[in-house]
């Protein structure tokens, strides 16, 4: 009898800490119940070419003339005039030899080219090696001396790799420059479910993070140099991060982007049981995996804590893996996007624009000071609309394309009244 009274004021007191803690980390909008700024339409943009698992778009930005698109699982990359719209060519840029892992969420991952391409060829792509143990690596490459519409697959030098990586998914896969030139990672927390080698509040692995690295200045034995403001190399508080993690507690980051016009780092990081959510992202940050889900306790925080060098920041926005009467809008695996900066939807500026894979919903989130002010959803889909929506791009005059496994590249445009 005592030992129950006692579980039962242990739970008591379990309650009260995690409402507490839920009250410190509540939203400040709840999403979907705000009125949409605008309602857009995703009409197929390149109406004569198609792609298998279409993953990533990039364009050198010195020449955004050519389009380039990485296929998950066929590992190869092609190339394509980014006008006119009604284009049938597709050309072969490059076709990975390096042998790969083709689990649904492993392949060819991302594809970003050096900020500098016109003057030294160079660009990069982020793989599942089929090693001798699954690991993910960054690699570089240039084109070819003989014809700059193709790359030299034989260039191929290996910059980073990961540790050894136990279980297919959650490979993050994102790369992209920043723009202070550095080229940044996203690797999620080594795979399974439930962070099980509990990677996400280590910030001494790779693993749950993102990472900033220096391609152009090697350094220590290694093929990239760390940058002086990396966390461990700025800060005493953080010494005893990896150097070249940049934020930790990200279970696996599907698609991150900069702001063209602030630089302002966006992230949308895929949930576990109950949440997706999405995080602004700075340097040193901890984004509070696995010790919560976007707003909430995690179960398994009991085993992990938190990593004392920064608080955990909560994330500027969630929504549900089920519908509820109050969030009707939900869905089971997000997908970053952009801070639309384009001219074709006015009432769109300095909105963040995301999607959701599974549910095919779109959504545009306003906020100030940090904070969330309104997050709605802005696309209405009807049956035989919905889009597995695998990529948000942005195009060279800031609107949106997305990329989806039915092969297509659509476009986001006002909705037609």
């Amino acid at each position: 009898m005592h030992r129950l009274t006692e579980a039962s004021g242990r739970r008591q007191r379990i309650r009260r800490t995690l409402l507490t803690a839920c009250l410190a980390f509540a939203p400040a909008v709840v999403l979907g119940q705000a009125v949409a700024p605008v309602q857009v339409a995703t009409p197929v943009a390149y109406p004569n070419l198609r792609f298998d698992r279409p993953v990533a778009l990039a364009y050198p930005k010195e020449d955004p003339s050519r389009y380039y698109i990485a296929e998950q699982h066929q590992a190869k990359i092609w190339s394509f005039p980014a006008s006119p719209r009604d284009t049938s060519e597709k050309k072969l840029f490059l076709q990975l030899s390096a042998p790969i892992n083709r689990g649904n969420e492993e392949g060819l991952l991302g594809l970003t080219f050096h900020p500098k391409f016109k003057e030294n060829g160079q660009f990069f792509v982020y793989y599942s090696a089929k090693d001798a143990d699954r690991r993910s690596v960054v690699s570089r490459f240039t084109v070819s001396s003989d014809d700059p519409t193709k790359a030299d697959p034989t260039s191929e030098k290996r910059i980073w790799v990961s540790d050894v990586d136990r279980w297919e998914n959650h490979n993050g896969g994102t790369i992209l420059f920043g723009p202070d030139g550095y080229l940044y990672i996203t690797l999620g927390d080594g795979g399974a479910g439930g962070d099980p080698l509990s990677t996400g509040q280590n910030p001494k692995d790779w693993f749950g993070s993102i990472l900033r690295i220096d391609v152009d200045h090697p350094g220590e034995g290694k093929a990239y140099g760390i940058p002086s403001d990396n966390p461990a190399v700025r800060s005493k508080t953080h010494g005893h991060w990896a150097p070249e993690v940049y934020a930790i507690g990200l279970r696996n980051v599907w698609k991150f982007s900069f702001d063209r016009q602030t630089g302002d780092l966006w992230a949308g990081d895929v949930g576990q049981n109950l949440y997706e959510m999405i995080h602004k992202i700075d340097n040193g940050g901890n984004y509070g995996w696995s010790i919560r889900e976007a707003f909430h306790p995690f179960e398994p925080h009991r085993r992990q804590k938190a990593d004392p060098a920064s608080e955990i920041k909560p994330p500027l926005a969630e929504y549900p893996h089920k519908p509820t009467a109050d969030r009707p809008d939900s869905g089971l695996s997000i997908t970053g996007g952009y801070v639309y900066r384009g001219s074709a939807i006015p009432e769109l500026k300095g909105w963040y624009v995301y999607g959701d894979y599974d549910s095919g919903r779109i959504w545009a989130l306003k906020s100030e000071n940090g904070k969330s002010v309104v997050n709605t959803e802005i696309l209405k889909i009807v049956p035989g609309s919905k889009l597995n929506i695998t990529s948000f791009d942005e195009t060279p005059d800031g609107e949106l394309l997305i990329l989806a496994f039915d092969g297509r590249i659509h476009e986001l445009t006002p909705a037609s009244k």
